[in-house]
C-alpha cells in the first residue's frame, strides 16, 4: 500500500460544512487545526486518504473521524477506538459506516502492521500515568505498517483542566525514541479565541505568535526495518 490515493490534498482545505454546527470560536479552532494537519500530511507525501487503512486512537465523539471522511477517507478502512463506551456510541452514530470500538489504547485489539496511518488527537494528555502513555505509544507503533505515519495533536500547556496532563515535545521524542519525529506548535490558545468570538482576522494575527500556540502537531514515522 502506497501513501497516495485519489483525493488531491495539494489544494485541500477544511470544508466549511464540516463545522456548520459549531460556534464561530470553535469553528476557527477546528479549521485552523485541520488546515495544519492537512498541510502536514501533504508534506509527508500523503496526497490522498482513499485506500489507506486509518485508525484514530481516542476517537471521542467522532469529530475527527467525520473530518477524515470529509477529506476522502474510506469508511470501510477507517477505524476509531476509545476507552469510554458512551463516546464510542456517539462516534458510531456521527461517523456512519466507520468501525468504532471500545478499547484501551495501551492494548489495541489489532494485529501487527494493520494500519497505514494513525491519529492520536488530545488522547495522550488524557492518560495521566506515564507507563500507560509508554504502552499506548508502543501499541500504536505496533499496529502501524513499516514506514507508516502517526499524527499526534495535543496540548503542551493547559492550566485549566486538572483532569489531563500536558504533553511536551521532549516527552514525545522519548515516547517515540526509535522513530523520526517532527514537531510544530499550532492552535491559538482556545480561551483567547473564544474571548475574540473566533474573529478570523484577529485570531489569525495572534496565531502567528508561537508563544500563544498551545498545541503540538507532530508526525511520527515508523522505521521501515
Amino acid at each position: 500500500m502506497t501513501l497516495a490515493a485519489t483525493l488531491d490534498l495539494e489544494t485541500a482545505r477544511p470544508s466549511p460544512g464540516l463545522y456548520a454546527h459549531l460556534s464561530a470560536a470553535e469553528r476557527y479552532i477546528h479549521e485552523s487545526r485541520d488546515t495544519a494537519f492537512l498541510a502536514l500530511l501533504r508534506n509527508n507525501g500523503i496526497t490522498g486518504l482513499s485506500g489507506l487503512r486509518v485508525v484514530e486512537v481516542g476517537c471521542g465523539s467522532g469529530s475527527l473521524l467525520r473530518t477524515l471522511l470529509g477529506h476522502g477517507a474510506d469508511a470501510e478502512r477507517l477505524t476509531g477506538i476509545d476507552i469510554d463506551a458512551a463516546w464510542v456510541g456517539g462516534a458510531g452514530q456521527s461517523a456512519a459506516g466507520v468501525a468504532v470500538a471500545v478499547a484501551d489504547a495501551a492494548a489495541l485489539p489489532y494485529r501487527n502492521e494493520t494500519f497505514d496511518l494513525a491519529f492520536a488527537f488530545t488522547s495522550l494528555s488524557s492518560m495521566l500515568d506515564a507507563e500507560v502513555r509508554r504502552a499506548a505509544a508502543a501499541e500504536v507503533l505496533r499496529v502501524l505498517r513499516p514506514g507508516g505515519l502517526l499524527v499526534v495533536y495535543d496540548f503542551w500547556i493547559n492550566p485549566f483542566n486538572r483532569r489531563t496532563r500536558p504533553v511536551s515535545a521532549a516527552e514525545l521524542r522519548r515516547l517515540f525514541a526509535d522513530t523520526t519525529v517532527e514537531i510544530e506548535r499550532v492552535t491559538l490558545a482556545p480561551p483567547i479565541t473564544r474571548a475574540l468570538g473566533g474573529n478570523p482576522g484577529l485570531c489569525h494575527v495572534l496565531e502567528r505568535l508561537p508563544a500563544l500556540r498551545t498545541h503540538l502537531l507532530a508526525t511520527v514515522r515508523k522505521a521501515t526495518n
